[in-house]
């Protein structure tokens, strides 16, 4: 038994974690949840010895420990995934199970075969992480953890999973759900089964698996109960502290914009190959969204590189509101779109700047933001706070660093940047909800939902495959580099399924 007692964490003047308590019991799945920014990624990452706690004990087994260190935590029986990897880009994916774990190559390679093995996940121990798919890196960072916990001498054994099947498809999340089930009634190898912490925002997997629920809300303990009490509204309402549902589009609102419109196409790909692309072709017009849905890895970062100009197209064209783009720059093209890319880390943020900067990355050279080629930070600041309100980023100031931040505040600075210019024509989206909570999810949808309201054309690529059937017109599949029509809102969501898996 792990005990978190009266843990209470500040970050200048903003209190993370106020006197919070916390058990994990061995085979016991206990489900962390709350909005971003409630602290549930903080107290585990007190837990896992990422950081020191200003007040509170951590006792296991009745005894009080220190965690100084992630090394402390592992050799305690603490494994953990975060929410954004932690993983050596330029080594293999062997090479960081053995950097992780502080043993050779060698030694590990044959139980990091059988743990893939065993979670029946096709990565090969020799690629580079930097060549993998963000899908890929997830599955790494889920087996080094499970890996960490086999290795522990000790007679804990707890794995700390934050968000882990974000980036997972419907069929990998199922896969992962049912080991978690079977590694808490197994002990991983230890007799008295693990104890697993499992934060999400996906409250249905939350009810499928965890016996236990806690519910932080701004740092504060509001609830622990068993999870077969609590209903999904239930639960949602606990974290937000009021009733919410998630944005759709109703039957009769569907169509904005059909294919056969006479209507110009504000994006429009014509035949393009690069990368996976084999020939793709789709047009978005005025005041609809299409969706892509796909398995991770069939495409998707091809056809988002080839329309943003990230990567040059070995045939076809891109056009943009109209304009041939297909030779511009990047700069050209996200000038004229809004660009919510999927990793935020490498392509939306910079981390060490302060959340003011990076919400003007995009605007810091037009009026009134700079005059004759000085910079006004005057207006940067009013801008700022103004999006800071209403997009709801839970920060102590705007000049707070973006590394600072939980990773659904993070997000929302992207958001904010993207989505508050009503002028942008075009809007593309890739996993835009990615690690954030059912309200934050609500708000994101909304604002794509405004977007085709105003007649832009929003291009939604979502692993989500229940959100992105939510706001769609129109659903394209992508497997295998080729995009075929789904003919939703007629097609019923299992016969998607069979389209992304090719059949």
């Amino acid at each position: 038994m792990i005990e978190l007692q009266h843990i209470t964490k500040r970050f200048g003047p903003l209190l993370a974690l106020d006197d919070v308590s916390l058990q994990i019991a061995p085979g016991q799945i206990h489900g962390l949840l709350g909005e971003n920014g409630a602290g549930k990624s903080t107290i585990m990452n007190v837990l896992f010895g990422l950081l020191k706690p200003d007040a509170g004990v951590i006792r296991i087994g009745g005894e009080e420990v220190r965690v100084g260190s992630p090394r402390v935590a592992r050799s305690l029986g603490i494994g953990m995934v975060h929410q954004h990897f932690k993983l050596v880009p330029t080594l293999t994916v062997v090479e960081n199970f053995a950097l992780s774990l502080a043993t050779s190559v060698r030694a590990i390679r044959p139980a990091a075969q059988r743990q893939l093995e065993a979670l029946r996940w096709p990565v090969e121990l020799q690629a580079r992480v930097e060549n993998l798919s963000v899908g890929q890196q997830q599955r790494v960072e889920i087996t080094k953890a499970l890996l960490a916990i086999e290795r522990s001498s000790g007679g804990n054994r707890t794995l700390i999973l934050d968000e882990p099947t974000a980036v997972l498809t419907p069929q990998e999340t199922a896969v992962l759900l049912a080991v978690l089930v079977v590694l808490k009634r197994s002990g991983g190898g230890g007799g008295s089964g693990v104890g697993i912490v499992f934060i999400s925002h996906k409250l249905a997997e939350v009810q499928r698996i965890c016996d236990v629920v806690t519910i932080l809300r701004r740092g504060k303990h509001i609830l622990t109960a068993p999870a077969s009490t609590l209903s999904a509204e239930e639960m949602a309402e606990k974290m937000i502290g009021s009733r919410i549902e998630l944005p759709r589009v109703a039957g009769e609102g569907r169509g904005g914009g059909t294919e056969g419109s006479t209507r110009r196409a504000l994006l429009d790909v014509q035949n393009v190959s690069s990368g996976m692309l084999r020939g793709v072709s789709l047009q978005v017009y005025p005041g609809e969204i299409v969706g892509i849905a796909g398995v991770d890895g069939n495409g998707q970062s091809d056809l988002v590189q080839s329309i943003i100009g990230a990567v040059p197209v070995t045939g076809g064209a891109v056009h943009l509101d109209g304009e041939e783009a297909t030779r511009k720059s990047i700069r050209w093209r996200i000038d004229r779109m809004a660009f919510i890319a999927e990793d935020r880390h490498r392509e939306a943020v910079v981390l060490p700047l302060p959340i003011r900067d990076n919400l003007m990355l995009k605007d810091y050279r037009r009026r009134p933001f700079s005059s004759a080629g000085w910079l006004r930070f005057g207006a940067w600041r009013s801008h700022s706070r103004q999006l800071v309100s209403r997009f709801d980023v839970r920060s102590p100031s705007i000049l707070t660093t973006v590394g600072r931040l939980s990773g659904g505040n993070q997000q929302k600075v992207v958001l904010a940047r993207e989505l508050y210019n009503q002028e942008k024509p075009v809007v593309v989206a890739v996993n835009p909800t990615r690690g954030l909570d059912v309200g934050a999810t609500a708000f994101v949808m909304q604002q794509l939902l405004d977007a085709r309201a105003r007649n832009a054309g929003v291009l939604l690529v979502h692993s989500d495959l229940d959100e992105l059937l939510a706001i769609s017109d129109r659903v394209l599949v992508l497997y295998n580099g080729v995009l075929t029509a789904s003919d939703w809102p007629k097609a019923t969501k299992d016969s998607i399924g069979q389209l992304m898996l090719g059949v």
